[in-house]
């Protein structure tokens, strides 16, 4: 919406600087106002000879420019048809309606009515009295300065004087423009800014520039109710840095009007003025506050210390729109620095839930891979590499040997203690063997039940062997108790083992050759058990 407005009151500007009377500038204004909020319905109502009459109406019919003036249509389409109730307005306001939302701006000049304008706008518009400040300023200096016109091509009497007025009507209507197009420069460049410190140096600096202020400094209010400085002006009009200044929110007339009474701004000639908290000199101060809808969020504050020039009619104004201006690219970068801040909070929780994931999902990788019980690989792992190893060994023509082991009389051993006992049993065993052989690239792996594989890539059948006769050793060593009730058994846990390695190729398949393995296994278990049996592939 701010820039919005900044653009209509641009475009006023340029088109009315070369408008040369009355009418052709209302009629402007009214084709800007059509253009910009969707405005169709408009009443312009002046005192003219003591008395309210109608100078500018925007209908169903059109633009329609009356001089003189006319006496107001008792048919006319408004909901304003209560005269007494219009002109006696003295400040902006706004009345909704089923279809539209009225905006009611009094027209002043050195502080009385002179006129109103009354424009329509749909129920959605933002519009805002306070938008329309700058546009009844100039309406009010060219009304006046058109009537003057007419009353001199009229009278004789008091020639000199209205043409003085006149003058100096048009030179403040043309500083009104000039001042226009300066607020519409600083916003552009405020937009541009996207750091709170370089946008409040930004409306300090060129704020006293552009709207001829000597000195002007920005406080901002936290949520204790203290203000801070941010950027302001020492007693030699440099614009400097006061975000060292910090005060409890004073109990001066300022405050009272503005943050009390809801005021936009508050203006004292000769007055005291202050740097921080230092009385320095006498002169006009102004406090513009600075508001988030219903809170205020700080001030602005003006003086004439440097030059003493007096304070412009249309300065009130200019400061109100200034103030509301800045209090918008604040409230936006307070927004974006929130987003921000909420987009890396965010960030920061994605990673941290992606990580958890990952982790979470090693884990569980990892548990799917090991042997719940024994804590070696399974039979899972062994499937995917045996045949990863298959498809190697045959591209390079490499050996492969497979040794199944299978734990003897287990059925017996389970009965006898007991499964807890058993699948301790299982943990041992596992764990010994495991580290029986660790070069790189052979896998342990519980096959299922009480049997157990080991896989040698790249090895022959003699290093099949030896790992054989290796694993025997093993379970001699660990020496667990078996509870035998015969003679014949063995008083110690054992294993037999089938032995067998292969060259693959083209005619040979896995299966076949895990069968060979298998059937070696039971020619150990039938030719006494506790040993291991090759036997070579077809």
């Amino acid at each position: 919406m701010n820039e919005q407005i900044a653009v209509f009151y641009q475009t006023v500007a340029k088109q009315c600087s070369n408008a040369h009377s009355l009418r052709t500038i209302c009629e402007l204004v009214c084709r800007n106002l059509i253009q910009s909020f969707s405005v169709n319905h408009l009443q312009l109502i002046i005192k003219y000879n003591n008395e309210w009459k109608l100078l500018l109406e925007l209908n169903t019919k059109g633009i329609q420019y009356y001089f003189p003036p006319i006496i107001i249509p008792t048919s006319t389409e408004y909901y304003y048809k209560n005269i007494h109730y219009y002109v006696n307005k003295t400040e902006a306001s706004i009345d909704i309606l089923p279809n539209y939302r009225y905006v009611l701006i009094p027209l002043k000049h050195h502080s009385a009515i002179i006129g109103h304008l009354t424009i329509a706008v749909p129920l959605e518009s933002n519009l805002q009295p306070k938008h329309l400040t700058i546009l009844a300023a100039l309406l009010s200096a060219e009304i006046t300065a058109g009537l003057i016109k007419k009353a001199t091509k009229n009278h004789n009497v008091g020639r000199i004087n209205a043409e003085k007025a006149l003058l100096s009507s048009k030179e403040q209507q043309k500083s009104l423009l000039s001042y226009l197009q300066n607020m519409h420069d600083i916003s552009f460049q405020l937009w541009r800014s996207n750091i709170m410190e370089d946008m409040l140096f930004i409306a300090v600096d060129e704020g006293k520039k552009r709207l001829n202020i000597d000195r002007m400094a920005i406080f901002l209010f936290d949520k204790q109710k203290r203000m801070h400085g941010t950027f302001g002006t020492d007693i030699h009009g440099n614009t400097v840095n006061e975000g060292y200044f910090e005060s409890e929110i004073p109990n001066q007339w300022f405050a009272s009007k503005t943050l009390e009474y809801k005021e936009y701004i508050a203006f004292q000639e000769n007055t005291p003025l202050y740097h921080d908290l230092q009385q320095i000199g006498f002169g006009w101060s102004a406090y513009i506050a600075l508001w988030d809808e219903d809170t205020p969020i700080g001030w602005i504050a003006c003086d004439n210390l440097i030059t003493g020039q007096p304070l412009r009619n249309y300065h009130h104004q200019l400061l109100k729109q200034y103030g509301f201006i800045v209090s918008q690219h604040i409230l936006r970068l307070r927004a974006a620095d929130k987003l921000i801040k909420l987009n890396h909070d965010l960030e920061q929780r994605v990673q941290s839930r992606t990580k958890e994931l990952n982790k979470a999902n090693e884990q569980l990788q990892k548990l799917s891979r090991i042997d719940a019980l024994t804590n070696i690989a399974n039979r899972r792992v062994f499937d995917e590499t045996v045949m990863t190893e298959w498809r190697r060994a045959n591209r390079l023509g490499l050996p492969l040997s497979l040794l199944i082991l299978d734990i003897d009389n287990f059925k017996t051993y389970n009965d006898k203690l007991g499964h807890a006992a058993g699948d301790q049993c299982l943990r041992k065993i596992a764990a010994t063997l495991s580290q029986v052989e660790r070069r790189a690239g052979t896998l342990f792996a519980r096959y299922g039940g009480e049997e157990f594989v080991l896989l040698l890539p790249g090895q022959n059948q003699q290093a099949a062997v030896n790992n054989a006769q290796r694993l025997l050793n093993a379970m001699h060593n660990l020496a667990l108790p078996f509870p035998s009730e015969s003679k014949k058994d063995k008083p110690i846990v054992t294993v037999s083992i089938g032995v067998s390695t292969i060259i693959p190729s083209q005619t040979t398949t896995y299966g076949n050759f895990f069968k060979h393995v298998d059937t070696a296994l039971y020619q150990a278990k039938a030719e006494g058990k506790d040993c291991f049996r090759v036997l070579l592939p077809d």
